[in-house]
C-alpha cells in the first residue's frame, strides 16, 4: 500500500476551507441595517425641533353663516362617513338627553320673572314713499328724534328713504308692503309677538304731518307734551278733532298707554250686535280707503265707550266742556282744511305738529320750516 503524502495536499485543504467560510459568511447571514444612521452617507445639517400633532388650516367661514358673532372655532364637517356616523350618534345622544331634562319638571323658583314692560315711550312713524312724506320724514329726523324713547319707522312700501334714517340703539326700521293703511300697519308691528306689551305707552304717528314746531321759549320735549295728556280717565289724546260724521281724534299723531292700546287692538264685543258686525279697532288689514276711514272714526267710539275719555291738543276743543257733544251735533267739521278751523288755520304752536298735504297755509308751513331748520332745534336737547 502506497503511502499519503499528507504535507502536499495540505496547502489545498486549507484554501478550500477559507473559500467555504467566506461563502458561509456572505451568502447564509443578512445584512445588519443601523437603526442610528441613514443607509446612505448625507451631508450633516442642523437639528430641527420635532413637530407635535402639527395644526391644519382650518376652512373660512362660509359668507351665509351670519348667526356666527365671534369668539368661537369654526369646526370643520366630518370628512369621513365613519366621523359623520360617530358625530351623528353623539348628537342624537344629546338630544335625547336634553329631550328628558324638559321633560323632567323643574322647580318654580329656576325660571326668573319676566321683564317688567319699560317706562320708556314706544313711537311708531308710518311711511309710504311720497314727495311731501320724503320732506316730512327728514325734517322729523332732524328735529323730532331723542334718546329717551324708542323709534319704530313703519315703512310701507319700497323706499330708498330708509337710507336716511340713522343707526342707533333706540331706533329700528320694519319693512313691509304697502297695504293695510297706517292703522292696520300698526296693529300688525304692535301684535307680531306681543310687541305692544313691552310697552306702556305709545304714540302712533304718521308722515302726513310736519313738526315738531314749538316757539323759541317752549323748553319740554314733544313726546311728553302728548304722553302728559294721558291719564286714568284720558286714554286717546291727538292733534285735531273731526266732527264729521262724529267726533273722532284724528289719526295722523294718537298717543295712548296701555290701556288705550289693549282696547284699540282688542275692544269689547258688543253684545247687541252679530259677530260679523262687530268693531275690530285697528286690529284689521285695511284694503281700502273707507274700511281705513270706518276704524279711524270708531277706534275714539271704542275708547268712549270704555268709560274713558279722549282729548285732543288744538285750542279750541278745551274752550268748552260741551265741544264733543256740539260736534255730534252737527259741529265745525273737519279742521284741517285751509280756513276751516272756525274761520282759520289750526297753528302747530297749538299741535306741535302741521297736516301738510292739505295745502293749509304754505307760506306759514314755509316760513316755520325755514325757521325750525335755520335754528338747529333738536330735541336731544329738550327730552
Amino acid at each position: 500500500m502506497a503511502a499519503i503524502n499528507f504535507h502536499a495536499r495540505t496547502p489545498w485543504a486549507i484554501a478550500l476551507t477559507v473559500l467555504f467560510l467566506i461563502w458561509t459568511v456572505k451568502f447564509l447571514h443578512p445584512p445588519a441595517v443601523s437603526h442610528l444612521q441613514p443607509a446612505s452617507p448625507v451631508p450633516a445639517v442642523a437639528k430641527e425641533a420635532p413637530k407635535v400633532n402639527p395644526s391644519i388650516p382650518k376652512p373660512p367661514l362660509p359668507s351665509e353663516a351670519s348667526n356666527i358673532h365671534g369668539g368661537g372655532a369654526h369646526v370643520a364637517a366630518p370628512n369621513s362617513e365613519k366621523e359623520a356616523a360617530v358625530e351623528g350618534s353623539a348628537k342624537a345622544k344629546e338630544v335625547a338627553a336634553a329631550s328628558t331634562k324638559a321633560a323632567t319638571p323643574q322647580p318654580t323658583t329656576a325660571k326668573g320673572p319676566s321683564a317688567p314692560p319699560t317706562d320708556r315711550p314706544l313711537i311708531l312713524y308710518a311711511y309710504s314713499e311720497t314727495p311731501n312724506a320724503r320732506t316730512n320724514l327728514i325734517f322729523f329726523l332732524a328735529h323730532g328724534l331723542h334718546q329717551n324713547a324708542d323709534f319704530v319707522f313703519v315703512m310701507n312700501g319700497e323706499s330708498s328713504a330708509t337710507a336716511l334714517i340713522p343707526h342707533k340703539s333706540n331706533i329700528r326700521i320694519v319693512q313691509r308692503e304697502n297695504d293695510c293703511y297706517d292703522l292696520g300697519a300698526y296693529a300688525e308691528v304692535l301684535t307680531t309677538d306681543d310687541f305692544y306689551k313691552a310697552y306702556q305707552r305709545y304714540i302712533l304717528m304718521n308722515a302726513s304731518i310736519r313738526g315738531p314746531f314749538l316757539p323759541a321759549w317752549a323748553s319740554g320735549c314733544w313726546s311728553d307734551m302728548y304722553l302728559g295728556k294721558i291719564t286714568d280717565k284720558v286714554k286717546l289724546v291727538g292733534m285735531t278733532g273731526n266732527c264729521e260724521p262724529m267726533f273722532h281724534v284724528q289719526s295722523m299723531i294718537w298717543a295712548t298707554d296701555r290701556t288705550g292700546i289693549e282696547l284699540l287692538l282688542h275692544p269689547p264685543a258688543d253684545p247687541k250686535l252679530p259677530a260679523d258686525k262687530q268693531e275690530v279697532g285697528i286690529n284689521s288689514c285695511f284694503h281700502t280707503w273707507e274700511t281705513a276711514v270706518h276704524a279711524e272714526i270708531y277706534a275714539t267710539q271704542v275708547i268712549l265707550s270704555a268709560g274713558y275719555e279722549a282729548s285732543v291738543m288744538m285750542s279750541a276743543f278745551h274752550a268748552k266742556k260741551t265741544f264733543v257733544q256740539d260736534c255730534d251735533n252737527g259741529g265745525n267739521g273737519d279742521a284741517l282744511w285751509n280756513g276751516k278751523y272756525y274761520g282759520t288755520n289750526v297753528h302747530p304752536y297749538e299741535t306741535v305738529f302741521m297736516k301738510s298735504n292739505r295745502d293749509i297755509d304754505p307760506i306759514l308751513m314755509t316760513r316755520l320750516t325755514e325757521w325750525t331748520d335755520g335754528g338747529g332745534y333738536s330735541s336731544y336737547e329738550h327730552c
